[in-house]
């Protein structure tokens, strides 16, 4: 039987970022007049210290949420077998599970089709409140990833129209539905390792159980509380290499609650796998020379995936550091 984890310190006061004010503005021609936003310090220093921040004031109504949990909840309950039709040789992108954790993946939810048709490998007669639930879901969240990633452009004192325009847009998104349990129930228990992701960024709904921690720069744990109807943004591996390693990806893991399975819908943004990923010349200088060598998005992927047993994924992306 696996041992418990260590007690993890008690829950952090995460940077709590309000992009009420931003969500019309960030659909502008011209955001220079947002650079000296007083909110864009404090996500500056959320991204530099914990790669990870809470976004609230969204935009996205509470019904959709809402539904959208509802919804993702009645496909996890569903029996193995029909689960399983979904599953292929590309688990990231299909149905996955191991004893403690298990996902439907809907690749590239930018093409109109592409919910749907997973959902007909699900319910072959269709499942028009699924699909119309999750597609909404899909398209309020890739909307609201683009205001953040333009945010976060901005934090960096870059023209995050242009840059969106020549790195970004192109991003593949993806959208998985999580579930989380320990077949033997153990408080504390790992149900999703320790990792941080390959991605390029990750927005997060999560229920209220809990379970979600974050590593902090001096190796401590903390407890990443809910709260209601926020989301949680993280970024990844590939985003702090275009960073310079100016911001940080977050170091995360998901440990057991007790009897009450964990659910969470995660929209995560990707690089184009043959995308070079070398940081802009306006991040680098003298102070801060580059830290990475320039490597295609599909070569971290492909790390990943074949050194799965290496449960830090964040080592991975030191294999390309060095100029």
């Amino acid at each position: 039987m696996p041992l418990p984890l260590e007690p993890s310190i008690d829950q952090v006061d995460l940077p709590v970022i309000d992009i009420s004010e931003f969500l019309e503005d960030l659909d502008g021609e011209d955001l220079s007049q947002l650079r000296d936003h007083p909110l864009l310090a404090k996500l500056r220093k959320a991204c530099k210290e914990w790669g990870l921040f809470y976004l609230v004031n969204h935009g996205i109504p509470v019904e959709i949420l809402d539904k959208s949990q509802k919804a993702s909840r009645d496909l996890l309950s569903m029996p193995i077998e029909v689960k399983d039709r979904v599953t292929t040789s590309k688990p990231i992108d299909s149905y996955y599970r191991s004893p403690n954790f298990e996902t439907f993946g809907f690749p590239d939810t930018t093409k109109s089709d592409s919910i749907a048709q997973t959902c007909l490998k699900i319910w072959p007669e269709g499942n028009a409140n699924f699909s119309e639930t999750t597609e909404k879901y899909a398209v309020c969240v890739s909307k609201l990833s683009e205001k953040v990633t333009k945010m976060i452009l901005l934090s960096l004192g870059l023209d995050a129209k242009a840059f969106y325009h020549s790195h970004f847009e192109k991003c593949t998104a993806k959208l998985h539905i999580n579930g989380y349990s320990s077949e033997k129930k153990l408080i504390g228990e790992e149900t999703l390792p320790s990792h941080a992701d390959s991605a390029c960024l990750t927005v997060l709904y999560q229920d209220d159980v809990g379970g979600l921690q974050i590593r902090s720069q001096e190796g401590e744990w903390f407890n990443v509380k809910p709260l209601s109807h926020s989301f949680v943004v993280n970024l990844g591996d590939s985003f702090k290499a275009w960073t310079n390693g100016g911001y940080r990806s977050a170091v995360h893991r998901v440990v057991c609650k007790g009897w009450i399975n964990r659910m969470s819908i995660a929209f995560i943004t990707t690089f184009p796998m043959e995308m070079e990923i070398w940081a802009p010349a306006e991040l680098v200088d003298d102070n801060n020379p580059r830290r990475y060598k320039p490597f295609q998005y599909s070569l971290l992927k492909h790390e990943v995936q074949t050194n799965k047993e290496i449960k830090d994924r964040t080592t991975f992306l030191e294999l390309f550091a060095g100029i």
